[in-house]
């Protein structure tokens, strides 16, 4: 419940992804720690397609000897101010890096100083009180106070109508250079000098990512003059209009002109420069189409998007405190169409889609590896295909993505996407016509944890023998909850029927390392036959059927084995014992004749 730190407003706050490591550590093993915000988190997919999860898949596909763990803690509508305060217990479990994806939430985030959860602008007060916040006896305080005020009033934590994104916000223009936009960059710089310096001093390496966002195909949301008078905003916007209209009627040169002038008489009017960029991209002057998008970027008054500054700090800090610099924003552009992030890579505003979050994770992964990431502790970069691995596709279910085009809706369907007060505000256009979609579509609501979901898909592809459709659901499981045994046999037993033997033995020793089971033992004793590992197979059928003496196919194999090492006296007591057991077992018979006579 580490958000309930952040957010003592709200009933129901963000919180960590479900993560785990392994306690005692396993040998060898690689453990890394991810920060940041709703993208670092993977929002809206969470699972498969985030940077820590993609991270792990690829050092996994990298290193396949180690056990690879890397924990999220990222969570939506956070800032420097969560990131600095979790620091502490990171290092306490001390990770062999730390990876950074944060920026774009530094003005309303949890506690920021256009947010509706802040309490005050100077960042030495706020480390404080969340210091404090740790006591138990600040908890009992606030918890009575709280309990106190609900009698007198409504009680402070509500749930509250509209998106978590609406909810945090206070301040919805913050113009560029004004008083509250410099304090906010003031903000971003304290923390994260702090909390990179904290990082240096414990010796766990760090890696920073420069922030994406949408230039190309995301409007600003709120433009302004800069004057106190309202009429301004409204003449700069008419002007605009009429240059679209212009640019409607095929008229570019005239719409270029009038583009011009409103940028001339209101400088700081985002939307003039964003739709003269598009107009820039559409004659082929790339280079001020991205100067013009970037620049409506920074001007966009609601500061939903990171300006420039944020990365241009996140560059100054890394240096200061011997950081590796991710450039995972010229990644995300280097993809992109003309070289301007857009809607290809991003769902909306900022968030990835699931190619933009793979392009994310592999900038995170080519720095480990260009960086030589633990190559003094045996990691030999050398031997891996590491372009090979990062071209590597996510592994995202159905159900994953179903219930991320569902947030999307949800969130693009509410301020400020839409006006307040629009007829799309609040309007419910979810709808599910397939056994997975109802399923998504209940998990989306929170009729149904994931974990459910999953399982129940996972039933019914088997039953409608998708096999491989239901390994992907065990896979999905078997990632997230490792230390559940169960998904790992059901996972196994798929790969045994579908003759997929090197990866069976992985997932059935990870069940046994869990939770000794006749059934898994059996399943390993028939793999390692089936290798030809036959000493090794006797040992685990004979433990299979010791845990469980009706097994009657363990006992077959165990026959078989005995025969291979030419020790025909237990081969034919096992087989004996199947048919005694089962006398239609035709197997038994023909295994029992083919025995020389004794």
């Amino acid at each position: 419940n580490a958000g309930a730190r952040f957010f003592p407003s709200i009933a129901t706050p963000p919180n960590i992804p479900f993560d785990s490591f392994r306690e005692p550590p396993v040998d060898e093993s690689i453990r890394i720690i991810m920060q940041g915000g709703s993208t670092g988190a993977g929002w809206p997919y969470y699972f498969g397609a985030n940077i820590a999860d993609l991270v792990e898949a690829y050092l996994q596909q990298s290193f396949p000897g180690r056990t690879v763990e890397v924990m999220n803690t990222s969570m939506a509508a956070v800032n420097s101010y969560t990131l600095l305060d979790l620091s502490e217990e990171i290092i306490d479990l001390e990770p062999d890096a730390v990876l950074i994806y944060a920026g774009h939430n530094e003005y309303y985030g949890a506690l920021g100083v256009g947010s509706s959860q802040g309490i005050g602008s100077n960042p030495a007060f706020v480390n404080l009180y969340l210091k404090l916040r740790r006591l138990r006896t600040t908890q009992l305080v606030q918890d009575m106070t709280a309990t106190v005020a609900g009698w007198l009033v409504s009680s402070p934590a509500q749930e509250q109508s509209g998106t978590l994104m609406q909810n945090m916000v206070r301040e919805q223009r913050i113009p560029l250079g004004s008083d509250l936009y410099e304090k906010g960059i003031e903000q971003f710089r304290f923390n994260m000098s702090l909390l990179l310096s904290n990082y240096e001093k414990a010796g766990i390496p760090v890696y920073i990512g420069t922030l994406a966002s949408n230039i190309r195909d995301q409007a600003p949301f709120i433009s302004g003059t800069g004057s106190t008078d309202e009429s301004d905003n409204q003449v700069a916007a008419q002007d605009v209009v009429a240059a679209l209209r212009a640019l409607a009627e095929a008229d570019s040169l005239r719409a270029q002109t009038m583009l011009d002038r409103v940028i001339e008489d209101y400088p700081s009017f985002a939307v003039a420069y964003y739709h003269r960029g598009l107009l820039n991209e559409q004659i082929g002057d790339t280079v001020q189409a991205r100067s013009d998008l970037e620049t409506a970027r920074e001007q966009d008054e609601l500061r939903f998007r990171a300006p420039s500054t944020i990365n241009t700090i996140i560059r100054e800090l890394a240096s200061d405190h011997s950081a590796t610099i991710v450039e995972s924003e010229a990644a995300m552009a280097g993809a992109a169409s003309n070289g301007l992030i857009g809607r290809e890579l991003m769902l909306e505003h900022l968030h990835p889609t699931v190619e933009g979050y793979r392009i994310l994770g592999t900038s995170f992964f080519l720095s480990l590896a260009e960086n030589g990431f633990r190559s003094e502790d045996g990691l030999n970069w050398s031997d891996v295909d590491v372009r090979g691995v990062a071209n590597t596709r996510p592994v995202i279910t159905d159900l994953d993505s179903l219930v991320g085009a569902y947030r999307v809706q949800q969130l693009t369907g509410s301020w400020p996407f839409q006006a307040l007060g629009s007829r799309f505000m609040g309007v419910d256009t979810l709808m599910a016509g397939t056994f997975v979609g109802d399923v998504a579509l209940r998990t989306f609501q929170n009729d149904m944890q994931r974990v459910e979901a999953l399982d129940a898909l996972r039933i019914n592809a088997t039953r409608q023998n998708e096999l491989d459709q239901a390994a992907e659901y065990l896979g999905a499981l078997t990632q997230r909850y490792p230390m559940v045994p169960g998904p790992f046999l059901a996972l196994a037993k798929i790969q045994v029927t579908q003759n997929q033997l090197m990866d069976a033995e992985t997932t059935i020793r990870a069940e046994l390392t869990l939770q000794e089971s006749g059934e898994a033992q059996e399943i390993l004793g028939t793999v390692l036959l089936s290798t030809g590992r036959v000493e090794e197979s006797i040992t685990h059928l004979e433990r299979a059927i010791k845990l469980n003496a009706d097994d009657l196919r363990a006992r077959y194999n165990l026959a078989g084995a005995f025969a291979l090492k030419g020790q025909y006296d237990k081969a034919r007591f096992h087989a004996q014992e199947v048919i005694r057991r089962n006398p239609g077992s035709e197997d038994a018979r023909r295994l029992l004749a083919s025995l020389p006579s004794s």
